[in-house]
């Protein structure tokens, strides 16, 4: 799968990107980075530790990493994880590249609105269940980047903003209210917020967890290229981890 994308750089060299910007020093959320973070694209894979792994756990990662098929490398990091730091909170899901989805037909319910366009209702929108004021107000106002939603007159349905937003590129969060799901709401809102990231700088990423089989469907609906898996090991009672750790690539291997 470390093939290169139609006239741009290769999986790997997306899913090292993806991973700069859900967890680089750039990033809007406090969220810690994992202790190793793995993009794993299938016939390569690259590698990446937070700042306070202990050297030698690090060198251990990168000489087995150098010396084993990339399709082993993710189950032999987890064992030396383990050993170094005991039972370990494990999450994987798959990455996309976001930068061309396919288009969506308007919205069966509501409409579609999207920061670049002006519209005359966007300050009678009620704040959504899942944000306080300020931070809604902050959104509406640009101050978040790009962002894309389908309304139903002051109620926002679905709604698709930068979650993550840097210099190497920017990150899809998705919402959308429980009754207004499987109209395809989420995609056409996701599509449009594509679409309005075009002139930032970098790359448009969308990734979700395995066990999220909604957000798989919208990415299935956009039909969104796989980049690959990435895997987030941490210390299972670690708590929310250091907010100022920061990852740096141990190891970049390719079959």
């Amino acid at each position: 799968m470390d093939e290169q994308l139609p006239h741009g750089p290769s999986h790997i060299d997306l899913l090292e990107a993806e991973i700069a910007v859900i967890w680089g020093p750039g990033r809007r959320t406090t969220e810690a980075p994992p202790s190793v973070v793995i993009g794993d694209a299938g016939d390569g894979v690259v590698i990446e530790a937070r700042n306070d792994l202990d050297p030698a756990v690090v060198r251990e990662i990168r000489s087995m990493a150098q010396d084993q098929q990339p399709s082993v490398v993710v189950g032999l990091v987890q064992g030396l994880l383990r050993k170094a730091l005991g039972p370990l909170e494990i999450t994987v899901g798959p990455g996309y590249d976001c930068s061309a989805p396919a288009a969506q037909p308007e919205p069966s319910v509501g409409r579609l609105i999207r920061s670049d366009v002006p519209d005359p209702m966007l300050g009678r929108l009620q704040v959504p269940p899942t944000w306080d004021e300020p931070e809604w107000s902050e959104l509406l106002d640009g101050r978040h980047g790009p962002w894309a939603m389908v309304v139903d007159e002051d109620r926002m349905l679905s709604l698709c903003h930068s979650a993550r937003l840097a210099a190497a590129g920017v990150e899809a969060g998705t919402w959308t209210a429980v009754d207004a799901r499987g109209h395809g709401l989420a995609a056409a809102a996701t599509a449009a917020w594509a679409d309005a990231c075009r002139d930032l700088p970098g790359h448009i990423f969308y990734s979700t967890d395995a066990n999220n089989l909604s957000s798989q469907r919208v990415a299935a609906r956009l039909k969104l290229p796989l980049l690959g898996q990435l895997w987030k090991l941490r210390p299972a009672d670690e708590g929310d981890g250091p907010a100022d750790g920061r990852l740096s690539v141990i190891s970049r291997s390719s079959r």
